[in-house]
């Protein structure tokens, strides 16, 4: 409205740029005025409205105060199928390498298929890169590798273990041993143990070691016991992998317990920080110690874009280093109560 009648205004002046003679000249000149000051009176009175309405916004509007980005919406949960003919992933493509129920125990073979593996075999721990399954069986006193493609087995020479751990890239083992750690490396067939004195493993029990971030350090915690029912984790202490020299310390008041629980580079690690509370699981960065997501979950792990999956109940969840959710899948019912060993 206001801008029609501006532009009649406007008109109504151009139109006094012509200059008739006499009475009709003056005549037309006294009209255009007329109409002109009605024009303009109602263009005031227009403006006027819309300042009543605008000034008192922009005097009241805190400059300081910012306006509130929308919540991020929550991603749709994912309802994957499960055939044992093809290979499972979860968020993030993780692939899904073994599966456990009760007594028996299945692997992804070569082709893409989940086999099941003899029951003689048990402690079935498959490698990320799905080419060999480290295996326990009883009445013998060390591991055995499996080689999925070829289907030999290999002894190494090394003591049966409490706890096995492949490194992320699936070409080292890692076992812990009651007094150190042995390493065995099945492409080459070279393994190696290290036993080191009673000062050198400042925890409880079973020392539990882990790869420190790719494959040349490990982990293991430094724990004592101030009460009876209260375990405090002090530290993490750093080996060489090769030669088994303690190399540093780490102020990380937290113990890494699972396959991938370090990132690929080392610079953050998966804890948890109450041993009678191992589902409450932390992130943190090594060189700051900074703790920067907290969730619950039975197990999670790193993956190789820096990402953590992740699970709790029935349910499989993405997270990002800050802890946002950014996938999440519901484990068909095949996989539901199943032990679940998740690769690159």
């Amino acid at each position: 409205m206001i801008d029609d009648l501006l532009r009649s205004a406007v008109r109504d002046m151009a139109d006094e740029s012509y200059t008739p003679s006499g009475i009709a000249s003056r005549a037309m000149a006294q009209g255009h005025r007329i109409r002109r000051a009605r024009r303009t009176a109602t263009v005031a009175a227009a403006l006027a409205a819309v300042l009543v309405v605008t000034v008192p916004f922009v005097l009241l509007r805190d400059p300081s105060v910012r306006p509130q980005p929308l919540p991020a919406a929550s991603p749709a949960v994912a309802h994957p199928t499960f055939d044992r003919r093809e290979v499972f992933r979860g968020p993030g493509g993780a692939r899904l390498l073994g599966y456990s129920e009760r007594t028996r125990n299945f692997v992804l073979a070569a082709g893409n298929a989940y086999r099941q593996m003899p029951a003689t075999d048990t402690n079935v721990v498959p490698s990320p890169d799905g080419r060999h399954v480290a295996v326990q069986r009883p009445g013998h006193e060390s591991v055995q590798i499996l080689d999925l493609r070829t289907g030999d087995y290999w002894k190494p020479p090394v003591r049966s273990p409490s706890y096995m751990l492949w490194s992320g890239d699936g070409s080292r083992l890692l076992l812990t041993q009651a007094d150190g750690y042995s390493i065995v490396e099945p492409a080459t067939r070279w393994s190696v143990t290290h036993r080191l004195a009673a000062a050198q493993l400042p925890c409880l029990g079973i020392c539990t070691f882990t790869w420190s971030g790719g494959t040349t350090e490990v982990a293991s915690p430094q724990a004592w016991k101030r009460g009876d029912d209260d375990t405090q984790i002090n530290g993490l202490a750093i080996f060489d992998a090769k030669s088994g020299e303690l190399l540093r310390e780490l102020p990380i008041k937290g113990a890494p317990l699972a396959h991938n629980s370090w990132s690929a580079d080392g610079q953050r690690v998966l804890v948890s920080k109450d041993l009678r509370s191992r589902d409450q699981l932390t992130i943190v960065e090594v060189a700051s110690r900074r703790e920067t997501a907290r969730f619950t979950a039975a197990w999670a792990g790193f993956l190789p874009d820096d990402t953590v999956l992740a699970q709790e109940g029935s349910t499989l969840t993405r997270y990002g280093l800050d802890g946002t959710v950014l996938e999440k899948a519901e484990l068909p019912a095949e996989l539901i109560g199943k032990g679940l060993m998740f690769g690159v």
